[in-house]
């Protein structure tokens, strides 16, 4: 651990410019095309925030619905109140406005598309699945049976796999997006840092760092865990917990004090956190600490091309088993980023449906780390990583190390 927090380097940016990158919109959409090759799907309606965002290149935060076809026509249907805007910033030729009234509905206009360019008797990609994201945008059933009932010679096939494979791997363009994001995030943590002090609430700790974010040119923070999150004493060691939204809980001297913010840059988002000490931590505090960084530093070196999630995970496992943490860790090390949506593919986990995905460089995975002992404290990593021929690369400067706070 360390005392100093400009030393660290947490030290706000005094500007985070907007960025003349541009991202090609044309192989993106041309990846979309490779992985509906790949199942042999002739049309994609994809409703999955991650498949709108990808898709159109905006911010679409309504009910929306992405029409891809294999031979080359491309269509979003968009909410009537958010129509004018997203089109306009869309790279897309076609907006499509719907709105809940009978006949103009989203699953109407969609069934009309469809049919006006004679894809109602071919193989239909539809996204089903659930998720513990309650945002995430899967056909609902009552969606999936219009659907049928609509398009009863069509053949539907579950094309989840279409954007998550697409999304997979990294352009550089998407890379410095993603850099961007992140040192919004950095230096928020560094206004948190150089402000916290005993007799502050929670909430006041997140509105500071959320003000640094807004200032940078943050765009959107995220609703999945709650948007930022941070917690204080007792607050931070709460059993398995990945999930902290602000209270009005005080800080006091001796808790340990994590924040955890999600920026978003040009539909690209991050997840960085850290975690601090407000005065010297004692020696069960310590001891956690060290375990934490330890492991955390195994993580983000295992991210590494050609490994297997499996093999990330089991390395993490088999370190704070060692440490003697294992009991107190949530058993899940990482899940993707890219754009708003792509939060999970591939997670790392210890699952049949994952442990055999290989990383590829240019893969940004989020590493995950919360390790909670009640009467001690918690700590919690959130930092995006872009995995390489040799190991991980944080694209966040914020340290792996827990911040120590003189009083």
């Amino acid at each position: 651990m360390v005392n100093e927090v400009e030393r660290l380097g947490l030290v706000p940016r005094t500007e985070v410019g907007p960025m003349n990158v541009a991202i090609d919109c044309a192989k993106r959409i041309g990846r979309i095309r490779e992985q509906m090759e790949r199942i042999d799907i002739d049309l994609l309606i994809g409703t999955r925030i991650v498949s709108v965002t990808f898709a159109s290149g905006a911010f679409v935060p309504w009910r929306a619905a992405v029409l891809i076809s294999r031979d080359g026509d491309l269509e979003l249907i968009n909410f009537l109140i958010d129509h004018e805007r997203v089109k306009a910033e869309s790279w897309l030729d076609r907006v499509t406005a719907y709105a809940p009234v009978p006949g103009m509905d989203m699953l109407d206009i969609v069934l009309r598309q469809i049919k006006a360019g004679r894809w109602d008797k071919g193989r239909i990609g539809v996204e089903l699945g659930h998720s513990p994201r309650g945002n995430t945008g899967y056909l609902t059933s009552t969606e999936f049976d219009l659907l049928k009932a609509g398009l009863p010679e069509a053949t539907f096939v579950n094309a989840v796999a279409v954007i998550d494979r697409a999304g997979y791997v990294k352009d550089p363009e998407e890379i410095a997006m993603m850099r961007q994001a992140a040192a919004m995030a950095d230096s928020a943590i560094a206004r948190v840092g150089e402000s916290l002090e005993g007799g502050m609430t929670e909430a006041e700790v997140a509105g500071i760092g959320e003000m640094e974010l807004r200032r940078l040119g943050s765009e959107y923070h995220w609703a999945v865990t709650g948007s930022t999150e941070a917690a204080s004493g007792y607050r931070t060691a709460y059993p398995m917990c990945g999930t902290t939204q602000p209270t009005d809980k005080i800080l006091q001297p001796g808790d340990p004090v994590l924040v955890d913010f999600h920026p978003l840059y040009r539909t690209f988002t991050s997840d960085v956190s850290h975690n601090f000490f407000l005065g010297k931590p004692n020696r069960e505090q310590q001891k956690l600490a060290d375990a934490y960084l330890r492991a955390a530093e195994t993580l983000v070196a295992r991210l590494k091309a050609g490994s297997t999630v499996g093999q990330v995970w089991q390395a993490v496992h088999d370190n704070l088993t060692k440490s003697g943490y294992i009991q107190y860790a949530v058993p899940f090390f990482g899940h993707g980023l890219g754009v708003l949506g792509y939060e999970w593919y591939p997670p790392i986990a210890n699952s049949d449906e994952y442990r055999g995905v290989i990383l590829e460089e240019n893969v940004v995975e989020v590493g995950f780390l919360s390790i909670t002992v009640p009467g001690v404290g918690g700590l919690r990593l959130e930092c995006p990583v872009r995995v390489t021929p040799s190991g991980g690369e944080p694209l966040a400067s914020t340290p792996l190390a827990v911040t120590v706070l003189d009083l």
